[in-house]
């Protein structure tokens, strides 16, 4: 640990400039290099890609966005990174549903909640205490540049800024003091604007995107001289294979198989599968009940997409031939 405290120390001093006026010595942030990382969902395989590429880039600090457990098995293994870099990390919507079922363990009916019950199940105490603490929102500021980052939007971890919601991204930005807002949450690629002044970044899924196989994406900001000089989206090559191999041996598939098919997919070129599932899903609950939620839900089925078990395991029939587990 003592090891790892000076790596951490010498790692910041890239901050640093020393000036010597008059026998005074003067310290100057000259160059700040910060990679922002969101929507792991559980992928430690491709987390740890991610902060070997981040190390060869020089970067001097983390900041995660949320959805670091859930959907991939592998909930422990990740958060026990991502405390060990940073301590800027939020809570997404996959901690909340945790949270919200450590609050009262109601009966989960859902077979697609069978996921989110594993990785209950799964995780250690000091890592459950950990997700339960951590803000939804946070800000920051670097050399004078002030930083505001959310995991889905500043008033919800559900609510998603789509780069075509420009109602919403006006409304965030338009009385915004900090220089940037900063988010994760949709899973579209990287994408950056200029709205009413301020910068908007949309940061990527790192763990699970549907636009690249075995590819995780991430993103750089380097900020000099007191302002955003680059914005950088890296794309890191990680191992399917084994997370194929991982989650056979992690016992998920004794629990849930449609969602795991689901989620492999994603990563390894059938992302169109998972779409195609999940909107036909939508639409027969839409048709059938005309929500997607009940009226009586408490906690996390008050503003999760429910869809009945006939329909997600009549899809998963129709979808089988296309399923890896």
């Amino acid at each position: 640990m003592f090891v790892e405290g000076l790596d951490r120390i010498f790692r910041n001093l890239i901050f640093l400039k020393c000036k010597n006026n008059n026998g005074i010595m003067h310290f100057e942030v000259i160059k700040i290099k910060i990679a922002i990382i969101s929507d792991i969902h559980g992928n430690s395989v491709a987390l740890k890609e991610i902060i070997k590429d981040a190390e060869k880039n020089k970067v001097n600090e983390y900041i995660f966005l949320g959805d670091q457990v859930n959907d991939l098995p592998f909930g422990n293994e990740t958060l026990d990174i991502v405390r060990k870099y940073s301590n800027k990390v939020l809570k997404g919507n996959k901690e909340q549903y945790l949270i919200e079922y450590d609050k009262e363990r109601y009966n989960w009916k859902n077979v697609q909640f069978k996921n989110t019950l594993f990785m209950y199940n799964e995780l250690t105490k000091e890592n459950l205490k950990y997700i339960k603490e951590l803000p939804h929102f946070m800000k920051l500021e670097y050399d004078g540049v002030k930083l505001l980052i959310a995991h889905g939007s500043p008033k919800s971890v559900e609510e998603q800024l789509h780069r075509n919601r420009t109602d919403l991204i006006n409304k965030y930005t338009e009385n915004l003091e900090e220089d940037a807002l900063i988010f994760g949450h949709t899973h579209e690629k990287v994408w950056k604007e200029t709205v009413n002044n301020k910068l908007v970044i949309s940061c990527g899924c790192s763990g699970v995107s549907p636009f690249f196989i075995g590819q995780a994406e991430y993103v750089i900001l380097e900020i000099n001289n007191g302002k955003i000089d680059d914005i950088i989206s890296r794309l890191v090559n990680f191992d399917i294979n084994l997370i194929k191999k991982k989650i056979i041996t992690s016992g998920i598939l004794n629990e849930d198989k449609v969602l795991m098919n689901l989620t492999y997919g994603a990563i390894s070129g059938h992302g169109a599968m998972r779409h195609n599932f999940l909107m036909e899903a939508k639409e027969i609950m839409l048709e059938r009940n005309g929500k997607l939620y009940k009226d009586n839900a408490k906690g996390i089925f008050k503003y999760f997409k429910l869809y009945d078990d006939d329909i997600w395991l009549g899809l998963a029939e129709k979808y089988k031939n296309e399923f890896i587990f």
